[in-house]
């Protein structure tokens, strides 16, 4: 394996580290933006060394492709969740922090963390239960942090049952998530 992939997995592990102890120890408000560039990383630098398909084994062109697409589905997410359902919002961000850290970074490395995952968990299990399993580590993965500093705060209405601090629904919406990347690999290697 070429020594710059053993970096970026070293510099991956060291980022999300660094955004998870931030967000529970310092109440960082950026967390996220290191923690998923840095989750990706890593695990797209673990499925290299596994032998398993990997956005790193891919060239520019296809990793640009990707990330428009999961531009406009950010865009998409944003406007149904957060503007008409009125589901979440950022308390902290300035409307830079929120073009920046939401929009550039936060949702386009989420689903490249999500694919990255999703691919190391397919590996061994059927299709569905890969959704489901990808679905549920990420959910926990992703939003038990964020109850440390609240970068973003839910307003789920009517539906109260919580694990960890994590409403059910939103649990259920990572679901979502997890098919944004899947559905983009379809479009890409059409």
């Amino acid at each position: 394996m070429k020594r710059h992939l053993h970096i970026i997995g070293i510099i991956g592990l060291l980022l999300a580290l660094y955004g998870i102890i931030s967000a529970v120890f310092y109440s960082n408000i950026l967390w996220y933006s290191y923690f998923v560039v840095g989750g990706t990383l890593f695990l797209a630098y673990a499925n290299c060394r596994l032998k398993n398909d990997s956005i790193l084994k891919h060239d520019r062109k296809y990793i640009l492709k990707t990330y428009g697409i999961y531009l406009l589905f950010t865009i998409l997410i944003e406007i149904a969740g957060r503007f008409v359902l009125g589901l979440w919002n950022y308390p902290f961000f300035s409307l830079m922090d929120e073009f920046v850290h939401v929009f550039l970074i936060g949702y386009p490395f989420v689903f490249f963390f999500v694919r990255e995952s999703f691919v190391m968990i397919n590996k061994k299990t059927g299709l569905l239960a890969a959704i489901i399993l990808t679905t549920l580590v990420n959910a926990f993965v992703h939003e038990i942090p964020n109850t440390f500093v609240w970068v973003w705060v839910y307003t789920i209405p009517y539906v109260t049952l919580e694990i960890f601090q994590i409403n059910i629904v939103v649990i259920v919406g990572w679901a979502i998530l997890v098919l944004v990347p899947l559905i983009t690999k379809r479009i890409i290697d059409r």
